[in-house]
């Protein structure tokens, strides 16, 4: 099974109010952004800007773009209610 239909299984309550915090503004800096690469989730999403989306209800708190990130641009908090999946 491709990481795409494992992921569509997981079940997970999702926040009002977004966990993620992108400094956008630092986003215009970055060429490659690696964040929109490594996360399996596809919560970042490149604009025609240049600048960055993040799309919390998809973000399976992985950190992968947190590490990714040259410019320390994404700040991130682990969301209020906490985290829990179900798979499958």
């Amino acid at each position: 099974m491709n990481l795409l239909k494992r992921l569509s299984l997981n079940k997970y309550n999702v926040d009002r109010k977004s966990h993620i915090e992108v400094n956008t503004d630092i986003c215009l800096t970055c060429k490659e952004k690696p964040c929109t690469k490594v996360c399996p989730a596809g919560t970042y999403e490149p604009t025609a800007d240049g600048r960055i989306i993040a799309h919390y209800e998809r973000c399976l708190e992985c950190g992968a773009a947190l590490v990714a990130c040259p410019y320390g641009a994404i700040k991130f908090n682990f969301p209020e209610g906490g985290i829990s999946y179900k798979y499958g």
